[in-house]
C-alpha cells in the first residue's frame, strides 16, 4: 500500500509534463512565437541569379528554424530570368513550411511563376498577374518554341502541384492557347479575375492580412537582409557588368601581350577577369572547376605566346577559357552572349596585334613604310655585322629590335626568348636576316 502511494506523485508529475508538452504549441502561438520568414521581390526588382541565391538562404534559414511556420513572398516585379525564377519555384514547391505569395502590385512574367508555385496566393486590390511569354535577352524577341515549351511546363507543373487552373497557367505563357473569354493576346489577370477564376485564393489588403487568411493568426515576421557578399555578387553578375568585365579584361591582357613590360594592362586584365568569376562564385554558378579552367586557359595562352607559331597550346587555352565562361554563366543564353562579346574583344586585340606587327620587320617592308625616327638604313652588305655586339631594345620573341652602336636593326634569334636590355652578338647573316644570340 505504501509503495502504491509513493508512486502517485511520480505519475502525477509525468501527467503534468505530458499536458504541458501538448499545450506548448498553443502557448507558443498565444505568445506570438511563431515566425513567418519574408522574401521580398518588390519595388520593381528583377528576378536574377543573385536574387535566387539570396532566396535559397531565406528558405534554408526558415527550414532550419523550428519556430518558423511559413514563408511569405512579396511580389511587385516586372519579371526577370526564367532559370532564376525556376530555382525559387522549386524551393516553394519543396518547402515543408506553409508558403504564401502576396502580389502587392505586379507579378509579371517570371514573377507569375513564383506566385503560381506558392501554396496560398493573395492579391492586393489593383494588382495583376500574368504576361509570362519568354523572350530572348539579346533581342527581346519571342523565344523559340523549344524555350517556350520549357517555360510552359514550368507553369503547368507548378499549377498542377498547387491545384490551380492549368489552362490559365499555360495562357500566361503561350498566346496560341488562350482561355475562353480571353481578350488580351497574352493572358494577364486582374486581382478580381484571378480570385473569380480560383487562380488566387483571395484579396488581401496587406502582407499581414494575407498571412492571417492563410491560417496563421499569431506570428512574427522575420526578414533576412542581404549580406555584403550577396550584394556584390548580384552586381557583378548583372549581364552588362559581366560583359564589361570580360571585354575590358581581354583587351587589357591583349595590350600587355602586344606591348610586354607595361604591367598596368596586365593588372587591369587580371582584376577584371577575376571579378567576373568571383561574382559568379558568390551567386553559386561558378566553382573551383570554372576558376581552374580559366587559369589554365590563360597559362596555355602565355605558353603559346612565348613559342613561335600558333599551335596546340593556343587552341587549348582558348577552349579552356571559353569553357570556363560558359560553365560560369547563369544560363546558356547568357553564356552565348558572354562568349560572343569575348570573341569580339579578342578580334579587336588580334587586329591591333596585326597592325603592330605590320609596323615592324617584314610587315614594315611589305607596306613600304618610311623609316622611323632614329633608325638608320641597313647596309646592303650585312656580312660585316657578324661578330658585332649590341643590346636588345625590345623583347626578341624570336624577332625584335637591337641596337649596334648607333644603328637600330631588326634581328631574330634561333628560336629562344631574349628579354629587352640584354647583350647580344650577331652569329650569322642570311641575306636580310640578322641572327643573334644572347651573350649572357
Amino acid at each position: 500500500m505504501r509503495q502504491r502511494l509513493a508512486r502517485l506523485p511520480v505519475a502525477a508529475l509525468l501527467l503534468a509534463l505530458f499536458l504541458a508538452l501538448a499545450a506548448a504549441p498553443a502557448a507558443l502561438a498565444a505568445d506570438g512565437g511563431q515566425k513567418v520568414y519574408v522574401l521580398r521581390i518588390d519595388q520593381g526588382q528583377v528576378i536574377d541569379v543573385g536574387l535566387a541565391q539570396f532566396a535559397d538562404r531565406v528558405f534554408d534559414e526558415a527550414e532550419a528554424d523550428p519556430a518558423a511556420v511559413g514563408i511569405a513572398v512579396v511580389l511587385d516585379t516586372p519579371g526577370g530570368y526564367v532559370d532564376a525564377a525556376a530555382r525559387i519555384k522549386d524551393r516553394l514547391l519543396a518547402s515543408r513550411k506553409k508558403t504564401i505569395a502576396y502580389v502587392a502590385n505586379d507579378a509579371i512574367s517570371a514573377g507569375a511563376l513564383i506566385a503560381t508555385a506558392a501554396e496560398y496566393l493573395y492579391m492586393h486590390p489593383g494588382s495583376v498577374i500574368g504576361a509570362a511569354e519568354p523572350r530572348t535577352v539579346a533581342t527581346n524577341q519571342t523565344a523559340d518554341y523549344k524555350a517556350l515549351s520549357v517555360v510552359v511546363n514550368y507553369f503547368t507543373s507548378a499549377a498542377e502541384a498547387r491545384r490551380r487552373d492549368v489552362a490559365i497557367a499555360r495562357a500566361f505563357v503561350d498566346k496560341d492557347h488562350p482561355i475562353p473569354g480571353q481578350t488580351d493576346v497574352l493572358l494577364t489577370l486582374t486581382y478580381q479575375h484571378a480570385v473569380e477564376t480560383g487562380y488566387a485564393n483571395g484579396v488581401a489588403e496587406s502582407l499581414n492580412d494575407a498571412i492571417r487568411k492563410a491560417g496563421i493568426d499569431q506570428f512574427e515576421l522575420v526578414e533576412p537582409q542581404w549580406t555584403f557578399s550577396e550584394q556584390v555578387g548580384r552586381v557583378l553578375t548583372t549581364p552588362w557588368v559581366a560583359i564589361l568585365l570580360l571585354v575590358a579584361g581581354v583587351i587589357a591582357l591583349g595590350i600587355e601581350f602586344t606591348q610586354p613590360g607595361l604591367t598596368g594592362p596586365a593588372a587591369v586584365g587580371i582584376v577584371c577577369l577575376s571579378l567576373f568569376f568571383i561574382g559568379n562564385a558568390l551567386v553559386g554558378t561558378a566553382g573551383w572547376v570554372e576558376i581552374a579552367l580559366a587559369v589554365s586557359g590563360l597559362v596555355l595562352l602565355l605558353v603559346e605566346l612565348f613559342t613561335p607559331g600558333f599551335g596546340i597550346f593556343g587552341l587549348s587555352g582558348i577552349a579552356a577559357f571559353g569553357a570556363a565562361i560558359f560553365l560560369a554563366a547563369p544560363s546558356p543564353e547568357l553564356a552565348g552572349r558572354y562568349l560572343m562579346w569575348t570573341a569580339i574583344a579578342s578580334a579587336v586585340v588580334l587586329f591591333a596585334a596585326i597592325r603592330a606587327i605590320s609596323r615592324r620587320g617584314l610587315g614594315r617592308m611589305l607596306t613600304l613604310s618610311e623609316a622611323a625616327k632614329d633608325w638608320s638604313a641597313q647596309s646592303p652588305d650585312r656580312s660585316r655585322l657578324v661578330g658585332q655586339e649590341g643590346r636588345t631594345v625590345t623583347v626578341l620573341r624570336p624577332a625584335g629590335t637591337a641596337v649596334f652602336g648607333d644603328q637600330r636593326l631588326d634581328v631574330v634569334t634561333e628560336g629562344e626568348f631574349v628579354p629587352a636590355g640584354v647583350p647580344v652578338r650577331v652569329i650569322r647573316v642570311d641575306g636580310t636576316r640578322i641572327v643573334v644570340r644572347s651573350i649572357e
